[in-house]
């Protein structure tokens, strides 16, 4: 700490030269144990960079008025606040970031607060299992309390009241953003469906989706609509729903956003509709920097669109027999990556299984390709026997390096993906052996 205080009584002796400049402010600290040498501010996909010598950095950014702003040290964040004519001080020890952090200057209160703040979420947090697997009316009554315990702590605490006004929609929103989240993760934590108060949802559905102004100054609201949209995209059946989905947005700066949380997300699986995707925001974004970023990842996935000559591999199989995918030409294939350590692999095993019973008779050949590393391969022929697994099992050569993998962009797994009988992909990313549209897709490429 004691570097902090020498830091701050230096740059407390700038506010005087600073404070004629309104629209700007001084951001300036001291970070103990960090591994990298820059310090980004972000805020509405604007980004500041501080360059960080011997644990310190100083500097002014511009800014037109208060907001609330992201700090990014490698992979720690934390939330600021700040005014035009501000000069702020932080200091914090990468080593334990959240607990040490602690700031200094005109915005000190507000900035400490939401340190502070911040602590308390994630003790709320530190258990959502069993939150989200109360009962709704208890759900319900529990998150109110810890909202309106934010709430109340804004209240005694002596702070801006801008600053108050917007923290107050913060509390709201993330409290929305839980309520939104509610059904799927009771679900998932109870292995059944809730049963939801008629009016459990009221309040959240009549949020407008379609609010500027709260999108640039609430970053809560902005995680409520990414969720919110992310439900809307999931609900739509067709391409036609997927793009009026999104050409109903009036913002800009919403609809640039949602896109690129949506749209590229899909892109990104080699989705069938990526290239109606890459024209649709090519048509409707203003923002340049999201036009790139798709035009990348679209060069990419137009490799793996349907019709498209899949890559290709040679691995062995449990015999040490090698297998390339020009064998099993004339064959529907049917390829799961996959690997001994992955829980969510292993549980799509017993609908493997069952899917390649009831395909036995069928012109298909079920591939199983292991990425697990080489250290691990006793554990995977062990598995494979174990199991009884069936089906081409084959072991790559590099895990997530393997040339197949790296062509394919695969960067989690469990992924399926389907190729036709002369080699070229149907659907680069196929759903999974549990999900009934599989059993579709099979019996309209036999």
């Amino acid at each position: 700490m004691k570097n902090y205080f020498i830091l701050a009584f230096v740059v407390l002796m700038t506010i005087t030269a600073c404070s004629d400049k309104k629209n700007f402010a001084r951001f300036a600290g001291t970070i103990e144990n960090s591994s990298t040498d820059s310090i980004f501010l972000v805020r509405n996909g604007e980004e500041k960079t501080f360059v960080l010598q011997f644990g310190e950095f100083n500097d002014t950014l511009k800014i037109n008025e208060s907001g609330f702003y992201e700090i990014h040290i490698g992979r720690r964040t934390a939330q600021v606040f700040l005014s035009p004519g501000d000069s702020l001080f932080v200091s914090a020890d990468m080593n334990d970031f959240e607990k040490s952090i602690v700031f200094g200057g005109s915005s000190e209160k507000e900035n400490n607060f939401l340190a502070q703040k911040n602590l308390r979420m994630n003790e709320f947090q530190s258990n959502m299992r069993e939150l989200y697997s109360s009962e709704p009316a208890d759900f319900q009554k529990e998150l109110l309390a810890f909202k309106e315990e934010l709430d109340q702590q804004l209240e005694v605490e002596e702070l801006n009241p801008e600053f108050k006004n917007l923290e107050k929609k913060n509390n709201y929103y993330f409290q929305q953003i839980l309520l939104l989240q509610y059904p799927m993760a009771y679900k998932y934590f109870n292995r059944k469906e809730p049963e939801l108060p008629t009016d459990f949802m009221n309040e959240t559905e009549t949020i407008n989706l379609d609010d500027e102004e709260e999108f640039l100054a609430i970053p809560a609201y902005r995680e409520f609509l990414k969720y919110s949209y992310g439900d809307l995209l999931g609900e739509s059946e067709s391409l036609e729903e997927t793009l009026k989905l999104y050409k109903s947005i009036n913002s800009g700066k919403i609809k640039d956003a949602m896109m690129g949380e949506g749209l590229l997300n899909r892109m990104e699986s080699a989705h069938p509709d990526s290239r109606a995707y890459m024209d649709f925001i090519r048509e409707n974004s203003n923002d340049k920097e999201l036009i790139e970023i798709a035009e990348e990842i679209f060069a990419e996935v137009e490799k793996l669109l349907p019709g498209s000559p899949s890559p290709k591999f040679n691995y062995p199989d449990i015999n040490g027999k090698m297998i390339s995918l020009d064998d099993l030409k004339g064959n529907l294939v049917y390829v799961d990556v996959w690997a001994t350590w992955c829980g969510p692999c292993l549980r799509e095993i017993p609908s493997l299984k069952e899917l390649q019973t009831d395909y036995s008779d069928k012109n298909i050949q079920f591939v199983s390709m292991s990425i697990d590393p080489k250290e691990d391969f006793g554990k995977w022929q062990k598995m494979v026997k174990d199991r009884e697994l069936e089906g081409v099992q084959l072991f790559s050569d590099k895990d997530w390096k393997s040339e197949f993998v790296r062509e394919y962009g695969i960067k989690g797994i469990p992924r399926f993906i389907l190729i036709d009988q002369n080699g070229n992909i149907l659907l680069a990313d196929a759903p999974r052996p549990s999900d009934p549209e599989i059993r579709t897709l099979l019996d309209k490429y036999l």
